[in-house]
């Protein structure tokens, strides 16, 4: 049984606590409390969750590749993933009809994207649910690499990055479809590695040497992240807006999520940390609700009523869906035993 860790609950709250206030800030505040360094790491900082949760789940286990894609893996994602993800998007129609009849503006945001996981009504962020959608079809796979070969994994994963984001710029496809582009899962395969690399002291214990090479590497991403902003330097082989997020500062969030393990308790009645860990756990019906929100709401609206709104009805989402998704297990499995004892 995986082993479970408060801490990450508790930095995936306050890493969705970064994401609202990501979308409700205006750019010049963000640019100048350097947010870089602490709101901007949201998306990082999931991802590298996402690889860190995969390692955990694969290391020293002895995978097969046919049994990668099973039955039981799409129930639980889908039960986890997608019929959140369905929910919202009908309420996404029912809002976008409602809007329509009462206020005669057309929020819909339909086109070839809806496939890939553009919701009806798109806010802010909707491209780290397409991201989140890949992941249901590419993690198998890189788990079952990282149990089989753990080393060749992560090299390969930071090459297929670098040479993803080289050579995109001279494919049309990405390069004139900002869309695809933002969702194009490999630009955090060493987001993926990081957090892979990560589970094993996160599960065994860190060594020294282990804290110091993730302190220059958050230390050199910090320093590079901080030049970026003050010399406006371009990056020619990179989007403009995605210049902080990439290999070279990938390593500041690993760290970000060593030092949240090795500062706060694996188990914790501290009132603060109960609450932040009970919006982690709560923290994708929470961004999907945002993103719909976002989709209607004026580009910045007030702070504490955007935070308000996305988190209490965010967090209600979830403890209604939960039982919702039970319910529909249990109906499934029941009609599955019915139907084999009418066969036999």
């Amino acid at each position: 049984m995986k082993q479970h860790f408060q801490q990450i609950d508790v930095l995936k709250g306050l890493a969705i606590l970064a994401v609202l206030l990501l979308h409700s800030l205006p750019k010049i505040d963000l640019i100048s409390s350097y947010a870089i360094l602490h709101i901007w790491q949201a998306v990082p900082v999931f991802m590298v969750i996402m690889g860190l949760n995969l390692g955990l789940a694969t290391a020293g286990k002895t995978l097969k590749l046919n049994g990668l894609y099973s039955k039981s893996y799409f129930q639980k994602k889908g039960s986890r993933i997608f019929v959140p993800f369905l929910l919202v998007f009908l309420l996404s129609l029912l809002i976008g009809w409602a809007w329509f009849i009462l206020y005669k503006e057309d929020v819909f945001t339909f086109n070839s994207y809806t496939w890939f996981g553009l919701l009806p009504i798109s806010g802010k962020g909707n491209y780290f649910l397409t991201l989140l959608l890949q992941s249901v079809f590419v993690l198998p796979i890189i788990g079952f690499g990282f149990a089989r070969k753990p080393a060749l994994t992560l090299v390969l994963l930071v090459l297929l990055e670098v040479g993803f984001i080289l050579c995109v710029k001279h494919f049309g496809l990405f390069s004139q479809n900002k869309y695809i582009y933002d969702a194009a899962f490999p630009r955090y395969f060493s987001a993926i590695a990081f957090g892979l690399a990560l589970a094993v002291p996160i599960k065994n214990g860190f060594a020294f040497s282990t804290r110091f090479i993730l302190f220059i590497l958050a230390a050199a991403a910090a320093i590079f992240m901080f030049q970026l902003q003050e010399t406006k330097v371009a990056l020619d082989f990179i989007r403009p807006e995605w210049r902080m997020q990439h290999v070279g500062t990938f390593g500041y969030a690993a760290f970000l999520i060593a030092l949240a393990v090795w500062l706060l308790p694996s188990t914790s009645n501290n009132v603060i940390l109960v609450f932040f860990a009970a919006l982690g756990k709560a923290s994708y019906h929470i961004f999907l609700v945002q993103v719909l929100y976002f989709g209607l709401v004026e580009k910045y609206g007030d702070l504490y009523y955007n935070l308000f709104i996305c988190l209490a009805s965010g967090y209600l989402f979830f403890q209604v869906e939960k039982p919702f998704v039970l319910l529909l297990s249990t109906l499934f499995k029941k009609n599955k035993v019915d139907s084999t004892n009418h066969k036999l």
